[in-house]
């Protein structure tokens, strides 16, 4: 072991991101991860003796600075969104966000139902953590209510558009699936868009 401090949590988990978005989400090399990291197979087997949890952990974490990124999104100009056309687009720059993310990618090319399982599965920790995310955005909308049904609904139609890579990469298709998108969630939501702005 080298006489340098061991590597923090952070560093292990953008070791083992950058792995993934390589080599692809399902058996990312633990050697490549040590090597990124700047430690050791030893270090990692130590604190992490199944690796499959330190994948987990990793991406969990990935998601969850993912979705609290996707929830800043602020009001347009002087006048406020209006709280439905706000709640839709922090969905859609979700599914952006996630479908621009390199290990997302790579999953498409390596282990393509990979993903979709994982955020659309019920026993899933990421599933729960989608729903949890939804049931935050849903609740500004209608407090008080039970959101389950709603939220899930939510969830199953985003995670296509989240997941899936477009048929041709570049601005112009990205754009046409958050129109997609965004149209999907306003008929869920059963409103019309109220602004020129959502989405």
């Amino acid at each position: 072991m080298s006489a340098h401090a061991p590597p923090g949590m952070g560093t292990v988990y953008r070791a083992v991101l950058d792995t993934m978005a390589e080599h692809g989400p399902r058996q990312p090399p633990i050697a490549q991860i040590a090597r990124l990291a700047s430690t050791n197979r030893q270090f990692i087997y130590r604190n992490w003796p199944d690796p499959k949890v330190l994948f987990r952990d990793a991406c969990m974490a990935e998601l969850d600075s993912l979705l609290h990124r996707a929830a800043e999104v602020p009001g347009v100009g002087d006048d406020p969104m209006p709280p439905t056309c706000h709640v839709i687009t922090q969905i859609v720059r979700a599914a952006r966000l996630l479908r621009e993310h390199p290990v997302t990618q790579a999953a498409a090319r390596t282990s393509p139902d990979l993903c979709l399982a994982a955020l659309t599965w019920p026993v899933t920790p990421f599933h729960e953590r989608g729903l949890q995310w939804m049931r935050g955005r849903l609740f500004t909308l209608h407090p008080g209510k039970d959101l389950e049904t709603l939220a899930e609904a939510l969830l199953t139609v985003t995670a296509p558009f989240a997941l899936i890579p477009p048929t041709s990469p570049g601005p112009a298709e990205q754009a046409r699936l958050d129109s997609r998108l965004h149209s999907a969630l306003h008929s869920c939501l059963s409103t019309t868009p109220a602004c020129t702005d959502c989405g």
